[in-house]
């Protein structure tokens, strides 16, 4: 699994949910490395994409759109 793949999965789970995602909620659906997810979470926040809260380790959701798309 690509690192883009797991980038397309965590936007397309933030529009259809539109609420806030663990990290955790991501490795369960996915089944994939959580320390793989959180380098591209932090990849993504760092880029703007996405607005994250350290305290509860969760994605906020996608940064500069508030419906999500």
């Amino acid at each position: 699994m690509k690192e883009t793949d797991i980038e397309r999965i965590i936007i397309k789970l933030l529009k259809e949910g539109k609420k806030p995602v663990k990290v955790g909620d991501v490795e369960r659906i996915t089944g994939y490395n959580r320390n793989i997810i959180q380098k591209v979470v932090n990849r993504l926040a760092v880029e703007g994409k996405v607005e994250i809260d350290r305290c509860y380790n969760k994605i906020l959701g996608l940064k500069g759109e508030a419906d999500g798309r």
